[in-house]
């Protein structure tokens, strides 16, 4: 079995500012992407401090600013992002330049999905969670893409990684082997316990092996989306030398991660972006 490629690394800036990005994806030279902590913004108290969420009780003027430091990090305006109100559906949609700035500031998004694909130069696909894990996916040729996708436990059921896989061949004529696939933080196994009738869905889909579900405390049963979702990108063809692996848990991390399980709801989002820069490919 050949190893796979190499997981996300975190890199702190001077100013506090702390994110995470994938070697693979970097190699290539024309993917601009990364994945935001929770530090080195202005935000206080549980959403202390890189919260770039507008829906959990923060100030607009300090969740503007927040994007705004983290997006000047890679050279890219925040005014001009392209992002979807997240539903934990399996939906893929697809945007170009005439969509910049739908997600940037409250009430602008205009899109219900959990997948967002672009071939436009330069347009940065952004996604949110606290636990969900975010998948990162870049092909090259002379008409290059990208794509971003937000999984829940909902979303993993329904197989939002290999819908995305499934979605580029047949409406971009993608041959699997070729993209490139990364896993972003998620709540671990050890710290996400889901109930039994979650758990039977997932028994019901096939996911009953004890490296997927396994009984845990108090009734409950720890499930691993992060093993879900990297069986599924296999399963749809990506190869495992283009798959960068996930090595964070959100929960485990609260130095670094929000987490909507650990701070039983009270807490920020984290930011995920992925764009094609203006180099060759």
């Amino acid at each position: 079995m050949q190893e796979a490629a190499d997981s996300f690394i975190l890199h702190r800036e001077q100013n506090g500012l702390a994110y995470l990005q994938a070697p693979l994806f970097k190699k290539a030279g024309w993917v601009d992407h990364a994945f935001s902590t929770r530090c080195g913004g202005l935000s206080s108290g549980p959403l202390a401090t890189l919260n770039t969420g507008f829906h959990v009780g923060d100030s607009r003027e300090n969740v503007l600013e927040n994007r705004r430091i983290f997006f000047a990090q890679f050279n890219y305006d925040y005014r001009a992002i392209v992002s979807s109100t997240q539903v934990h559906g399996t939906t893929v949609k697809v945007f170009d330049k005439s969509n910049s700035g739908e997600g940037a500031r409250p009430g602008s998004t205009r899109s219900w999905c959990d997948a967002l694909v672009t071939r436009e130069e330069g347009l940065p696909l952004a996604a949110y969670s606290a636990d969900c894990q975010l998948i990162f996916f870049a092909c090259p040729g002379k008409r290059p893409l990208v794509a971003l996708a937000h999984s829940g436990w909902k979303g993993t059921l329904g197989d939002i990684a290999g819908t995305v896989v499934r979605f580029l061949k047949e409406h971009f004529s993608i041959n699997p082997g070729r993209l490139l696939a990364g896993l972003g933080p998620v709540v671990c196994r050890s710290c996400y316990i889901v109930n039994r009738e979650v758990a039977g869905r997932f028994q019901s889909a096939g996911w009953e092996d004890k490296t997927y579900l396994e009984p845990g405390a108090g009734g409950g049963f720890n499930l691993d989306l992060d093993a879900i979702n990297t069986v599924q990108l296999l399963r749809a063809g990506i190869k495992e030398n283009n798959l960068v692996q996930n090595g964070w848990c959100t929960s485990c991390r609260p130095d670094l991660f929000y987490s909507y399980r650990r701070d039983r709801g009270v807490t920020g989002r984290m930011i995920g972006f992925i764009a094609i820069n203006n180099k060759q490919c």
